[in-house]
């Protein structure tokens, strides 16, 4: 078999949303940038306003969803609870002539929701993710539904140090946006690929270090670093966690 190939099979987009007299008002940018942080500096929050939950600003983010095929079938980042209950996953995949029956395994960068929330989906196969990441997802989730979906799913794998997923597909931590993250570095048919997730949620990240707002001091070094390693493999296309890919 030859090298693997990746392929965005969704790709990102981010709604705002607040109560106002009862009704919910939806708001929409074309850039990225615009679609986080900016969009909340407009609406009037910002880190100074905390818990970020209780802000009156919500929002419904779609990550990049990856399919990389290669010696196995592997569906990076499924996405958040829509993408799976209302089937965007399965159309994406059924594009490509996939089911999800045809998955050999399913990879989260990192637990959060709008990157792992469609994981049932995928009920009984293997997942792959970070060390640590498990622990995260239970503080946003609760463990018990984490032991649920652990139950579900297959053979549960945390990468702790860069790890072979199959020939051409390596995972490797980079800590930062949570404590587990990982990225996947895939020497494709044409081009060596760095999918990032959320260590570099928009093309801005990986080539200003313009990281959001939201980021403390101490999540700020752990990126740095994280992309300093990232960097290293001197990837030909990156694709960001909420953004289009791109050559750097």
């Amino acid at each position: 078999m030859g090298k693997p190939t990746v392929d965005v099979i969704i790709q990102p987009v981010c709604l705002r949303f607040r109560l106002h007299e009862d009704e919910l008002v939806y708001f929409f940018a074309s850039s990225p940038e615009q679609q986080l942080d900016r969009m909340e500096a407009m609406l009037g929050v910002g880190p100074g306003d905390l818990p970020i939950f209780k802000t009156n600003v919500g929002f419904l983010p779609v990550a990049a969803t990856l399919l990389i095929r290669g010696e196995k079938t592997v569906v990076v980042d499924p996405g958040n609870h829509h993408i799976g209950a209302y089937s965007i996953l399965w159309h994406a995949l059924q594009k490509r002539g996939l089911d999800y029956a045809d998955i050999d395994a399913v990879v989260t960068t990192h637990t959060h929701t709008d990157h792992a929330g469609a994981i049932t989906q995928l009920a009984g196969k293997p997942w792959i993710l970070g060390s640590g990441e498990l622990a995260e997802m239970a503080a946003i989730e609760g463990a018990p539904i984490v032991d649920a979906k652990k139950t579900m799913m297959g053979p549960v794998t945390e990468i702790d140090s860069e790890t072979e997923l199959m020939p051409g597909v390596a995972a490797f931590p980079t800590p930062g946006h949570t404590a587990g993250h990982i990225s996947l570095i895939v020497e494709a048919r044409d081009a060596r690929v760095l999918v990032a997730g959320d260590l570099a949620m928009l093309r801005t990240e990986y080539t200003r270090r313009e990281y959001s707002h939201w980021y403390s001091a101490e999540q700020l070094d752990a990126l740095h670093r994280s992309l300093d390693r990232a960097q290293e493999y001197k990837p030909d296309l990156v694709i960001p966690g909420h953004d289009r890919a791109f050559r750097p």
